[in-house]
This record gives C-alpha cells, sequence and structure tokens, in this order.
C-alpha cells in the first residue's frame, strides 16, 4: 500500500506552492492576470489551448514568473517561454529522452530530468502527441510517480 503523499505548503507571502515548508524559491510577484494582459489574440489562443491540455492531465496549479508561465503537478513538469503572436516555446520534463525530430532542443536539467523544448508557431502543432507526451510528463514528473516506481518516497527527493 503506498502512503498518500503530503499536501502542497504554501507560501504566505507569495502563494508559491511547493513541496516542503519554508523552501527556496524567489517568491515573484507575477500574475497569470498580467501575462493575459500582455496577450495579442493569437498567443492567447495558443495559451489557452496548451493549458487545455495540461488540464486534461489532471489536478494542476499554474505557477507564473516573470519569464516563464510553469505548470505544476506536485512539483513543475511543463511551461510556456517567449510567448508571442509568433509562437511559444513549451517544455516539458521527462526522465528519459524521447526520440522526435519535433524538439529544438532537448536538456540534461539533472540525473533522470530531461527538459524537451518543442517551439509551436500554429495551434496544429498542439496535437495528440504533444498531450500523450504531457500525460507522461504530468504523471512520471510533475505527480512523481518516477520516485515511487523505483522505492523511493518522497521525502528524499531533492536532497
Amino acid at each position: 500500500m503506498s502512503k498518500k503523499p503530503r499536501p502542497l505548503w504554501t507560501c504566505p507571502k507569495c502563494g508559491a506552492k511547493l513541496l516542503m515548508k519554508n523552501m527556496w524559491h524567489s517568491c515573484g510577484r507575477a500574475k497569470l492576470d498580467d501575462w493575459k494582459a500582455c496577450m495579442g489574440p493569437r498567443a492567447r489562443e495558443l495559451y489557452d489551448r496548451f493549458e487545455e491540455m495540461i488540464a486534461a492531465c489532471g489536478v494542476y496549479h499554474v505557477a507564473p514568473a516573470k519569464t516563464r508561465i510553469a505548470f505544476m503537478g506536485r512539483v513543475r513538469f511543463a511551461g510556456i517561454t517567449n510567448l508571442s503572436e509568433r509562437g511559444m516555446t513549451c517544455t516539458f520534463a521527462m526522465p528519459h529522452v524521447l526520440d522526435s525530430n519535433r524538439f529544438a532542443k532537448i536538456e540534461k536539467i539533472a540525473p533522470g530530468w530531461w527538459a524537451h523544448r518543442i517551439r509551436v508557431t500554429d495551434i496544429s502543432q498542439l496535437d495528440n502527441e504533444l498531450q500523450a507526451w504531457l500525460r507522461e510528463s504530468y504523471r512520471l514528473m510533475g505527480m512523481q510517480e518516477r520516485l515511487r516506481d523505483r522505492g523511493h518516497d518522497e521525502s528524499r527527493a531533492g536532497k
């Protein structure tokens, strides 16, 4: 029987949701409404579709910052940067490298944590293949199932 994960801690200063009490973060004051106010109609369409894809994965939190909008399960697993009328860069984490020519860049962030970046310039690129990758990223990375699969408990994560 698996242990139920601890609830996320919410920073009383900025509202950030984090794994543990007083975990380091920048305490930014970025707001999603501010991001949305700056989006043109095409950027808003791309953002809304990407957030719909994230919502289809399960319970999530939006974590806006000055330079990116991140999406969290228990931890950040996906995000958007460089959002404009010309497109956006979508990033999601995986515990392994995926093989596809769609990726603009794949970067090893830490052992077992690979960032996959896709440049999206058309709504049609937010498709079923990307949805499947986001679901896997959400499950394995965002909800930390990769740790339970290896017999680790979350209290050891990040140590």
